[in-house]
């Protein structure tokens, strides 16, 4: 499942050059995002632990726990990202359940790698 795009706006869509810092550990947070160009890092501990290309998404975290960010995000290169709302992504959680189930596959697939990683 992609995604869905109803919020892309020119005016909503925000670019970020290669090296930009996205968000930071600890910030506040109120929307995730959709990366619709490039790449961006995730970073814990200044380790990264996942690039994610076009039509993946991250930050949703913070919007599901109500809480601040838990990993810093760079552009690994320039990108484009659609950023999503709390209120645009309880819209669509209460409208496409689809959604739900997508976001969080997205993050049972992220336990895994951790899982792994811890492993090591």
């Amino acid at each position: 499942m992609k995604l869905p795009q109803i919020f892309a706006t020119p005016v909503n869509v925000r670019s970020f050059a290669k090296g930009a810092a996205i968000f930071n550990t600890g910030e506040d947070s109120g929307e995730m995002f959709v990366v619709q160009t490039g790449e961006v890092d995730i970073l814990i501990n200044g380790v990264v632990v996942e690039t994610v290309g076009p039509e993946g998404f991250f930050g949703e975290i913070s919007l599901i726990e109500d809480s601040v960010r838990t990993a810093d995000a760079v552009a690994r290169t320039d990108c484009t990202l659609l950023p999503v709302s709390r209120h645009h992504f309880l819209f669509m959680v209460d409208e496409t359940p689809m959604f739900a189930i997508h976001v969080m596959r997205g993050m049972a697939n992220r336990l895994r790698k951790a899982d792994k990683r811890a492993e090591v």
